[in-house]
């Protein structure tokens, strides 16, 4: 009866000779004409991602302000209810509109600002339904005082019951969600394993979480799979994450020889912790090697696989430079005259080393013979690049010759900065004051890009001193002049000072060195 009457209003309105019809169509035109301008401008206006979220209510609010501006007097004719209607539905816009843009300043601006992960999408969404029945609720109860609400309660549950039974699994996901976010088993940006897969946390919608994986993939997992599945976080409680390597040596390598090696490839690298402390195990004996787990942790999941390529490489070079050998479960068949193919390789490779000895000064006065023998105690060594040769401060008793590549020369500042102060080539060398008289590392030196560096230690050159008396004063003549060439260079401060910090001969640091008598 109420509708009956509502319409019968509306009718008798409409037939009033108090409608003025040609104003009324000229109005309805120019709110045409003004909608479809502004639909136009909104194409332009949604390229901001803020307002692009927000533009069906944008949208709405402007043509509710449209219909307000050119049709009031006549929406008042109409019928007493609709003109505050159309008012209430304006101020709703605008609040929703309103609630939006706070949504994106405090959880999505203001988590980037912080470098915070932002809070998830379903409890952003329920918190502005919320504050926006709330707001509806009021409005009709402001403008329309004699409403009653009652009804309106008891509909909604009986259209959220059908609506309920019909969508079960939406429902299903929806509470899941809520459920996760409640428990907080991960965060947006968190490394997780759920279901099979392994990603970074992106969002949690209603429906759904997305992850991103390492292939830059995106999966969306029902929440209420998730809720029934185990869940890995790589993330929490704390960032660290251990990782573990095998590697299989050859059974000519002493075991402890083997973990020393790795031990130091794990320590010069400053992307893996201190702490927890690494640790390397025997684990089987192999047909054909000794099976070896590296143990250890970093600081950040997602540089998972960068860090283990990293480890290995250097495993590598180090296994190299001190003659590890890491088997491979082959068959060669060739004919071929073996002894005389290895013969003519270590020929080739013992003059390749004695003419790269010969190119530095410090050498030249060895006889043909003494070069000879030195050229065939040395070792070649591998270093791959950031690999630190040689740290300064610290003691050493070996002289390199750079074969490849390229090395840079570090000073260390107090503060713990590093200074370039030179690159090195192929043939230039370094390290001689540390061969010859023990002196700590005056600077670090480390590999610009992959190097090979003939290493001469003090127990290949002491044979030389021993058998030549002469040698070492030839040595030490060769170094004073190179030092004072240097002193020719610097200021007279830097002279003084140098000349007080160098009193002793070097052949009496080198005889004492040595113990040559």
């Amino acid at each position: 009866m109420g509708a009956g009457l509502y319409f019968g209003e509306f009718a008798i309105a409409l037939g009033s000779s108090r409608f003025d019809w040609r104003d009324l169509a000229g109005r309805v035109a120019l709110l045409l004409v003004s909608y479809a301008a502004f639909m136009v401008l909104q194409r332009f206006v949604n390229r901001v991602a803020v307002l692009r979220r927000a533009s069906l209510s944008i949208n709405l609010f402007v043509l509710s302000l449209l219909i307000l501006l050119l049709l009031s007097p006549q929406l008042g004719e109409l019928h007493v209810a609709i003109l505050p209607g159309v008012i209430v539905a304006a101020i709703f816009l605008a609040i929703t509109i309103a609630l939006q843009f706070l949504d994106v300043v405090v959880f999505t601006w203001s988590a980037r600002w912080q470098r915070t992960a932002p809070v998830p999408i379903v409890i952003r969404d329920i918190g502005r339904w919320l504050l926006g029945v709330l707001a509806l609720v009021l409005l009709v109860r402001g403008f329309f005082p004699g409403a009653n609400l009652n009804v309106l309660a008891v509909s909604s549950l009986v259209v959220g019951y059908v609506v309920g039974n019909a969508t079960q699994d939406t429902l299903g996901n929806l509470i899941a969600g809520v459920a996760l976010n409640a428990e907080r088993p991960f965060h947006i940006g968190d490394w997780v394993t759920v279901s099979g897969h392994t990603g970074v946390v992106v969002d949690t919608t209603w429906r759904a979480t997305r992850l991103r994986t390492r292939m830059e993939d995106y999966i969306a997992i029902p929440n209420s799979s998730i809720a029934k599945e185990p869940i890995l976080n790589y993330s929490r409680p704390t960032p660290c994450h251990g990782c573990t390597l095998e590697v299989g040596v050859s059974y000519e390598a002493p075991p402890n020889k083997v973990r020393t090696t790795l031990f130091a490839v794990l320590a010069g690298l400053s992307q893996v912790r201190k702490a927890p402390e690494p640790r390397v195990y025997l684990r089987t004996f192999g047909d054909s090697a000794m099976t070896f787990v590296i143990k250890f942790f970093i600081d950040d999941y997602e540089d998972l696989d960068v860090i283990q390529s990293l480890v290995m490489d250097r495993v590598w070079y180090a296994f190299k430079r001190e003659g590890i050998v890491i088997p491979f479960p082959i068959r060669d068949v060739r004919l071929r005259d073996g002894r005389t193919d290895e013969a003519q390789q270590a020929a080739d490779e013992l003059a390749a080393k004695r003419q790269l000895l010969e190119g530095v000064d410090l050498l030249r006065s060895l006889s043909p013979d003494e070069m000879g023998r030195l050229a065939a105690a040395v070792s070649s060594e591998p270093f791959a690049v950031g690999e630190s040769l040689v740290r300064q401060g610290e003691p050493g008793d070996t002289f390199y010759v750079v074969r490849s590549g390229r090395v840079v020369a570090l000073a260390v500042q107090s503060d713990g900065s590093e200074v370039p102060v030179a690159h090195l080539g192929s043939g230039a060398f370094f390290g001689e004051m540390a061969l010859l008289t023990g002196e700590p590392r005056s600077a670090t030196i480390r590999a610009e890009t992959d190097a090979v560096v003939l290493a001469v230690s003090k127990a290949q050159f002491a044979g030389l001193l021993l058998g030549n008396p002469g040698l070492a004063k030839r040595l030490a003549e060769v170094i004073e002049t190179r030092h004072a060439d240097r002193r020719a260079k610097v200021d007279a401060k830097v002279v003084a000072d140098a000349v007080s910090a160098a009193r002793e001969p070097v052949l009496d640091r080198i005889r004492r060195f040595f113990g040559l008598a």
